[in-house]
C-alpha cells in the first residue's frame, strides 16, 4: 500500500489547475449516464481520481458523494481501521479541458488515507470502462466484507465515503 503524499502544488508546468483535492466531479459519459468521481490527490501532472458508486442518468450531487461509497478497501485491526482509495490517474491537462467533467462540490478529506492501487488512464471512456468492469467484483466483495464489519479486509470493495471525510 502506498501512503498518499499530499501534493499542495496548484500548478503543472506553470499553469494553474482547475481542481483540488476533495473536489467532487460529475463525469458525463455521453451515453445518458454520469459517473461520480473524487479528486483524491494530485501526483506530478496527474489527478488521482477515485470513483464512487454512482452511475446514473442524472448528475451526482454533493449528497451522493457524502452518503455514497468509494472504490477502496480497509485494513488494520478492529481497534484501528485504515482506509485506502483506489485511484485512476489521468493527466491534469485532459481533465481540466474536458467539457464532460464539472465540479459539483468539495469536501475536506482526512490526511491519513492511502492508495490501495492505481493505474494510468487516458480519458473518461477508460474511466467508465474501469467502473463497469470493477462494479460486479466490488459488489460481491462488499457483501462478504459486510458480514464482518469489525474485521479488515484487504480486497476490492466499496467503503463508506464518510470514512475519508473530516
Amino acid at each position: 500500500m502506498n501512503k498518499i503524499k499530499h501534493n499542495l502544488s496548484d500548478k503543472v508546468n506553470g499553469k494553474l489547475l482547475k481542481y483540488r483535492q476533495g473536489d467532487c466531479l460529475s463525469v458525463n459519459c455521453k451515453n445518458g449516464k454520469y459517473l461520480g468521481v473524487l479528486i483524491s490527490n494530485k501526483f506530478n501532472k496527474y489527478y488521482d481520481l477515485t470513483v464512487i458508486d454512482f452511475y446514473e442518468p442524472h448528475k451526482p450531487g454533493l449528497t451522493d458523494f457524502i452518503n455514497g461509497k468509494f472504490f477502496g478497501t480497509r485494513f488494520g485491526s478492529w481497534e484501528e481501521l485504515t482506509y485506502a482509495v483506489n485511484v485512476r490517474m489521468i493527466e491534469c491537462k485532459y481533465v481540466d479541458n474536458c467539457s464532460e467533467i464539472e465540479k459539483v462540490g468539495s469536501v475536506k478529506l482526512i490526511s491519513n488515507f492511502i492508495k490501495d492501487g492505481y493505474a494510468y488512464l487516458d480519458d473518461i471512456e477508460q474511466l467508465e470502462q474501469h467502473y463497469i468492469e470493477e462494479l460486479p467484483i466490488r459488489i460481491e466483495k462488499s457483501k462478504n466484507a459486510e458480514k464482518f464489519p469489525d474485521l479488515a479486509f484487504v480486497s476490492k470493495h466499496f467503503v463508506d465515503f464518510r470514512h475519508i471525510m473530516q
